[in-house]
């Protein structure tokens, strides 16, 4: 089996089927099915997921700490539009914007802007 480990293991992280991973890599369902039933190549198979998935992670990582500071940008654009977006956007993330992950008997504090880039902060009680 470990012949074919390599292309095996690269046709099933590729695709999202056995079947597709089959066509990909040139061999059948049934050899494909054989490696997944091995106890080794499954282990393998397992840490090459979690590998990718790492990556993933790792890449989202990098790509937010870029986000963060092309809103921080936006910030002073002299783009009144995109500058109260970014600054939304930034509040939202800092201070949740979920009604769910705010307690029933907290009080909401509303934060607008308007285009002379004035912040008005409003109770905005339902009691």
């Amino acid at each position: 089996m470990a012949k074919n480990t390599g292309k095996v293991l690269a046709a099933l992280l590729n695709t999202s089927s056995v079947r597709d991973a089959a066509t990909e890599s040139g061999l059948s369902e049934e050899t494909l099915y054989r490696y997944l039933r091995d106890e080794d190549f499954k282990n393998e198979y397992q840490q090459a997921q979690r590998q990718v998935v790492e990556a993933a992670v790792s890449a989202l990582q990098t790509a937010s700490i870029e986000a963060v500071e092309t809103l921080r940008r936006n910030l002073t654009c002299d783009n009144p539009q995109a500058e109260i977006r970014a600054a939304q956007l930034i509040l939202d993330n800092v201070f949740g914007n979920s009604e769910n992950s705010k307690p029933q008997n907290e009080k909401q504090i509303v934060i607008s802007f308007n285009f002379n880039n004035q912040v008005r902060l409003t109770n905005n009680d339902k009691d």
